[in-house]
């Protein structure tokens, strides 16, 4: 790189020598006239005085004769007063300030009458102290008197003419030597690093395939449905949830082609997008590389332009400065031939740069990193500046330094512009709109069309393959983060990070309020293969209420929504609301915890009592509440009498049973056996114990509804238009469907 075209030290020393006699002498044009007007007023007051005041030995003065040592010289004596143009109100013949030569001049020999007075005589050669000619500048006058010059800088390039010549000594020349050698060696590594790697976009046609594929796949299954937010993978993905542990990928690059193309931007906003920052970005680096070939075409014409002989340097002294400067006055043909070459490689090392430097800006989609790429491509190009400023000697910079301009022939100039400068306004902003058509308007619309297709369209809802690979689809509510602050599992967690521990591994010593701790990690995987009532088994195996204490309590009030709730007597009224499984929908779970987490309050040991739903219990053949003593004396105790439908309209349980059932007929929810169930209902508060004859005249006979008869509780198998089979557990006041008696098993 070339330095600058001024001399800043000799530019500053000028400058302040200027200030210097703006300040001792003030205004110089104000001076001049003051002296013409004083030089008129002596001829006048002395023309007709001078033979009888010259004293015998006369001196004349020629104002011309520039080669005279003594001069004339202004002086004032104590009292006098300064001499005054005419008009300032001063007589012009009163003595003041005087012209002296000769000995006067000096002070060396004052005479008693005063100084001898010299007569100023006009001269026809006296040229008049007046202003110059202003002339106005022309296209014509500054396309004539326009020169170039070629003015040495900071630069390894500039330094690398001079090896060998002797100013720079031998180890010099090859320090130099060496670090245009490194600067050739880092500008090919980046262009071989930036041509193998940067010259292919990331993001190509196969990228949207690629994406379709991953939306179809797990980006809407079921598999990938999170249960706390509530949300599919896909809505996850383009709300940007940073608590995603898959898909960071498509989370990353969606973010960043977001960041591009602002697609919801409006207004200003939707101006500055990324190919906006992209175009200003290659006008930079073409700016750049265009100053770097400037320059090494100005150093080689420079060169070129010297008289061919044995390279000199000469030196001269600035007698203004003081400053001495050094002159190229010969380049040898062996040195132009090398400013030759370099000039070559240069513009090569420029062409290769400008096209890795357009693939890797284009094909950046990262918006910082953009800016980053650009600021990284001018590093690049300044790489010999940094070597010299570095590793220079310092003869070397001294050298560069003073360095005189070198002229160099103008390019071909017609109407004020010139060559140079015209071909590189048409090729800057003509390249960079076709690198716009050709290359940055389809990168953009590839983006386009990645973004939709991974968050266009419906985006909350999801699908799984059942058993008979039918495609079943499930929209999802979303919404999860909204309420997880007051969820218990975010409370559990934020228990456990505040229990004391030993090397991150807590210490429980307490029980805590939320979290129910096993011993190991095994347990937790086992739990997540068993289903819902071998897990509700292996954790109540008593039958018993766990909610009357912590933390089982804490879930109890979670579920029902009543910080209040102190055991499971306060917890009984919901005993019997109806929960839709495994949605844990209609009463949002709150029926099934309840039986779930009071066994006993909601009278699963007893076959008998007024709760006919027992969905939550650990309650059925073989499990834990046909095991309890209560059940089985209930079963010893009870007596086989069956009731009239009349005296059942009258019998509390039976009131409360086909309550339940309808309840459950009238829920709003799409509950598989809903329609039977008031069929149901209504047969047994009609017929009493004679509903199943009833019901099998309306086509849900034996054939549809199988009964289990086990003591006042029958479970009924209830069979849907679409054949999905469900559960719903009532309890009956008889012993067998068929009015008969059995023995208790």
């Amino acid at each position: 790189m070339s330095g600058t075209f001024h001399d800043h030290a000799i530019i500053t020393e000028i400058e302040d020598r200027f200030d210097q006699l703006e300040a001792t002498v003030g205004s110089v044009d104000e001076r001049v006239e003051s002296l013409e007007e004083i030089v008129k007023a002596l001829r006048a007051a002395l023309k007709g005085q001078l033979d009888a005041s010259l004293p015998s030995k006369v001196v004349k003065i020629d104002v011309d004769d520039s080669n005279r040592n003594l001069g004339p010289k202004w002086t004032e004596n104590t009292g006098a007063s300064p001499v005054q143009p005419p008009g300032d109100g001063d007589n012009a013949s009163d003595g003041g300030g005087e012209v002296l030569v000769g000995e006067g001049a000096e002070g060396n020999a004052p005479e008693a009458e005063g100084n001898i007075r010299a007569s100023v005589r006009g001269h026809q050669g006296r040229k008049s102290i007046s202003a110059p000619k202003v002339v106005r500048i022309t296209e014509d006058i500054l396309d004539t008197q326009t020169k170039e010059y070629y003015t040495f800088g900071e630069s390894t390039w500039d330094l690398f003419m001079f090896i060998g010549t002797g100013a720079l000594g031998p180890l010099g020349s090859f320090q130099t030597f060496v670090l245009a050698i490194v600067n050739v060696i880092m500008q090919g590594i980046f262009v071989g690093i930036a041509m193998f790697n940067f010259t292919k976009p990331d993001i190509t046609d196969d990228t949207i395939h690629e994406t379709i594929q991953w939306r179809r796949s797990s980006g809407h299954s079921l598999t990938e449905y999170d249960d706390v937010s509530k949300s599919s993978l896909v809505a996850r993905v383009c709300a940007l949830d940073k608590s995603l542990p898959t898909s960071g990928i498509q989370m990353n690059m969606y973010e960043n082609i977001g960041k591009y193309i602002k697609p919801d931007a409006e207004g200003l906003e939707s101006f500055f997008t990324g190919q906006v920052l992209c175009l200003v970005a290659l006008i930079c680096w073409y700016l750049m590389v265009a100053k770097e070939v400037s320059h090494a075409l100005a150093l080689h014409r420079g060169i070129a332009s010297v008289e061919r002989g044995q390279t000199t340097l000469t030196t001269r002294e600035n007698p203004f400065t003081q400053v001495t400067h050094y002159k190229l006055t010969a380049v040898s043909r062996r040195r132009k031939v090398i400013s030759a070459i370099l000039l070559l490689y240069r513009l090569l090392a420029a062409g290769l740069l400008i096209y890795v430097g357009t693939f890797f800006l284009v094909y950046t989609v990262n918006v910082t990193e953009l800016i980053l790429n650009a600021v990284a491509l001018g590093i690049i190009l300044d790489i010999d500046d940094l070597l010299f400023d570095a590793l220079a000697t310092t003869p070397g910079r001294h050298l560069v330094h003073q360095l005189d301009a070198l002229p160099m022939p103008s390019f071909p100039r017609w109407r004020g512009a010139d060559a140079k400068s015209m071909t590189m306004s048409f090729l800057i902003p003509g390249g960079t709109i076709l690198i716009y058509f050709t290359m940055l308007a389809p990168i953009v619309q590839t983006l386009t069309d990645v973004s939709t297709a991974m968050c266009g369209g419906a985006r909350e809802f999801v699908w799984t393959l059942d058993k008979r690979r039918i495609v079943l689809m499930a929209p999802t509510a979303g919404g999860g983060w909204d309420n997880l602050p007051e969820s218990i599992q975010y409370l559990a967690v934020d228990e456990a990070e505040g229990l004391p521990h030993e090397d991150a591994i807590p210490i429980l010593s307490n029980a805590t309020k939320y979290g129910v701790w096993v011993t190991d990690v095994s347990r937790l995987s086992e739990s997540l293969v068993l289903t819902v009532d071998q897990t509700v088994d292996a954790y109540n195996p008593n039958c018993e209420d766990l909610g009357d204490k912590e933390p089982i309590l804490s879930y109890l009030r979670q579920s029902l929504g009543n910080q209040s709730i102190m055991s499971c007597q306060d917890a009984k009224p919901y005993c019997n609301s109806i929960t839709k499984m495994p949605e844990w929908s209609i009463d949002g779970g709150m029926g099934f915890t309840t039986r779930m987490f009071c066994s006993e309050t909601c009278g699963c040991r007893n076959p008998g009592g007024d709760v006919i739903s027992i969905e939550g219990c650990p309650y059925g053949q073989t499990r834990p509440c046909w095991s309890t003593s209560t059940f089985k004396d209930t079963l010893e105790e009870a007596l086989c009498v069956e009731k009239t439908p009349e005296q059942l309209r009258n019998f509390t349980p039976w009131i409360s049973w086909v309550n339940t059932i309808q309840e459950f007929s009238q829920q709003d929810a799409d509950l598989a056996g809903k329609s039977e169930a008031g069929l149901l209902a209504q047969a047994m508060w009609d017929h009493g114990c004679d509903f199943g004859a009833n019901l099998s005249a309306q086509t849900l006979g034996r054939g549809e509804v199988h009964p289990i008869a086990i003591f006042f509780s029958v479970q009924l198998w209830l069979t849907s238009a679409s054949q999905t089979k469900t559960r719903m557990y009532i309890g009956l006041s008889m012993l067998e469907w068929n009015r008969g008696c059995v023995q208790g098993t």
